[in-house]
C-alpha cells in the first residue's frame, strides 16, 4: 500500500500545473582550456608531446605516422593489411604474447589507418606507462609478418571489401570522391580486389619500411602518468627507430564542373543521393563558419534539411550534410536515401533549402541553437584522453596553432547570421554541384522534372 501511495502522488506532481513548468534555458558555454602539454623531439626526429589529462589512473600511448591509403601507390590496401599484421608478432613476441602483455597492463593493442595518417596506440593502468611505450616501440620498429597471418588478413579484407562494394551507399559514395577529386589517391574509396589478393610479404616490408619512420610520426602521452619515468623509456625505446624521410602530397586538382552521376540499382526500393562540391580545408580561415553552415543547414538532426525532408515531407529516415576534410582539401555533400517515388521532390527540397540560406540570413534565435549545439559537440571532443590527442594531431596535420583549440568557441559564437548566409552563397553554388544518384532506372526521369537539375545539367 506504501508503494501504491507514493506512485498516487507522483501521478498527482505529474500533472497539468507541473507539465507546463518550463526547463531552464542554457547556459553561456564556457571558453575551452587546453591543458598543459609539453613536446620533446628525439634525435631521429620523433616528436614527443606529454598530455597529462584526467583524474583516472590510465594513460594513452598513441603513435601517429603521416601514412596512410594515400601511400598506397597501386599497392591496394598494403597500408591497411601492413598496420593490421603489425600485432601479429615482432621478432621476440608472437600476436598471443603481444596481447598477453598488453592485457597484463590492463589495456590492449589497437591499429587504424585513414586516407593521411595512421595509428598504433595501447590504452593501460598509469603505472605501465613505461612497459606500453617499450612494447609500441618494438611493434613498431621490429614487426615479424608471416605469410599465413597475410594470407588471413587479405582474405578477411576481401570479404568486408565485397560486402561494403554491394550497398548503395558506399557505391554513391565511391562515384562522388571519384569526380570531385579526380585523379588524386584522395579519389580512391574501395580497393581493388584483385591487387589486394596480389599482395605478399615483400610489399608489406617495403610499405613499413618506407612510412612507419620518425620524421613522419609523433607519439602522444595523454593521462595520469609519470612523466620522468615514461619519458626515460621513450628515449631509450625509440632511439633506434628508423628516421626516414618526411613525406610530400599533392593538393588534389579539385573537380570545378558540374557533373550528374546515375548509377542503375533495379528495383531499388529507394534511391541514395550524394550532392555536394570541393570547399575550403580546415587551414582556411572561412572553415569555421562554413562548419557552422553547415550544421545549420543539414548537419545536426534539428538542421534545415532534415527537418524539411525527414520530419516534414517524410522522404528519408537519416539524411545529413557533413565538411569531409583531407589534408590539403575538403568537400561538402548532403547524403540521403529517399523512398524512390521521392527521389526528385526531396532533390528540390535540398536545393530549396540551399537557395534559401543563400538568399535570406538566418534568425538570430535559430542560429544561436546552433552555437549552443557546436559548443556542447566541442566539449565532448575534448573529454577523453584520446579525444585530445584527435584533436592536437588534427592540428598538427593542418597546420595549425594549439590557439586554435582555445579560440574556436570564440570563433564560432562571433559568427553572425549574414555571414552564414555568405557563407553559403559563396560555397554552395549549385551551378558547380556533382550530383550521384543510385537507384532503379525508372527515377531518372524524375531529375529532368527539377528545374534546376534541369538547367545544371541539361537534362
Amino acid at each position: 500500500m506504501k508503494h501504491i501511495a507514493i506512485a498516487l502522488c507522483a501521478l498527482l506532481l505529474s500533472g497539468p500545473a507541473a507539465a507546463k513548468e518550463a526547463p531552464p534555458s542554457g547556459g553561456q558555454a564556457k571558453d575551452f582550456k587546453l591543458t598543459q602539454t609539453r613536446d620533446i623531439q628525439l634525435d631521429n626526429g620523433l616528436t614527443v608531446t606529454f598530455i597529462h589529462y584526467g583524474k583516472t589512473p590510465k594513460v594513452t600511448l598513441r603513435l601517429v605516422t603521416d601514412t596512410g591509403n594515400v601511400d598506397d601507390n597501386g599497392k591496394d590496401a598494403v597500408s591497411d593489411i601492413s598496420y593490421q599484421l603489425l600485432t601479429e608478432g615482432t621478432q621476440t613476441l608472437s600476436g598471443k604474447q603481444i596481447a598477453e602483455a598488453a592485457a597484463e597492463m590492463g589495456g590492449q593493442v589497437n591499429t587504424s589507418v585513414g586516407p593521411n595518417s595512421s595509428f598504433l596506440q595501447m590504452d593501460v593502468l598509469s603505472e605501465f606507462a613505461p612497459d606500453a611505450a617499450r612494447l609500441l616501440a618494438d611493434l613498431a620498429m621490429h614487426p615479424k609478418f608471416a605469410q599465413g597471418d597475410l594470407e588471413r588478413a587479405v582474405t578477411n579484407f576481401v570479404r568486408d571489401l565485397k560486402v561494403s562494394k554491394s550497398q548503395a551507399q558506399s557505391q554513391a559514395t565511391e562515384a562522388f570522391y571519384q569526380v570531385v577529386y579526380g585523379q588524386h589517391p584522395y579519389a580512391k574509396v574501395f580497393a581493388d580486389e584483385a591487387k589486394v589478393q596480389a599482395l605478399t610479404l615483400e610489399d608489406v616490408n617495403a610499405y613499413i619500411d618506407t612510412n612507419l619512420v620518425a620524421k613522419r610520426s609523433h607519439l602522444y602521452v595523454s593521462g595520469q602518468f609519470d612523466e620522468g619515468q615514461a619519458e626515460q623509456a621513450i628515449r631509450q625505446a625509440f632511439a633506434a627507430m628508423r628516421a626516414g624521410q618526411t613525406r610530400t602530397l599533392d593538393k588534389p586538382v579539385m573537380q570545378a564542373d558540374p557533373s550528374l552521376v546515375f548509377i542503375d540499382r533495379p528495383q531499388a526500393p529507394q534511391s541514395t543521393i550524394r550532392i555536394g562540391l570541393p570547399v575550403v580545408d580546415p587551414s582556411h580561415p572561412d572553415y569555421i563558419g562554413l562548419a557552422a553552415m553547415n550544421t545549420l543547414l543539414g548537419g545536426a538532426f534539428s538542421s534545415r534539411i532534415t527537418s524539411n525532408i525527414r520530419e516534414d515531407k517524410g522522404y528519408t529516415y537519416s539524411p545529413g550534410s557533413s565538411v569531409s576534410p583531407r589534408v590539403g582539401a575538403a568537400i561538402w555533400y548532403e547524403a540521403a536515401d529517399v523512398t524512390a517515388e521521392s527521389t526528385g521532390p526531396a532533390i528540390a527540397e535540398i536545393i530549396k533549402e540551399i537557395k534559401h540560406l543563400q538568399t535570406e540570413a538566418p534568425p538570430t534565435a535559430e542560429l544561436d541553437g546552433f552555437k549552443n549545439y557546436m559548443s556542447g559537440i566541442y566539449v565532448l571532443q575534448n573529454s577523453s584522453r584520446t579525444a585530445i590527442i584527435n584533436q592536437l594531431w588534427n592540428l598538427k596535420s593542418h597546420g595549425l596553432p594549439l590557439s586554435r583549440l582555445e579560440t574556436y568557441l570564440q570563433s564560432v559564437n562571433a559568427l553572425t547570421p549574414e555571414q552564414i548566409s555568405a557563407l553559403a552563397a559563396k560555397y554552395l553554388p549549385l551551378e558547380k554541384m556533382t550530383l550521384v544518384v543510385v537507384g532503379d532506372p525508372s527515377v531518372r526521369s524524375q531529375l529532368a522534372e527539377v528545374p534546376e537539375l534541369k538547367a545544371i545539367y541539361k537534362l
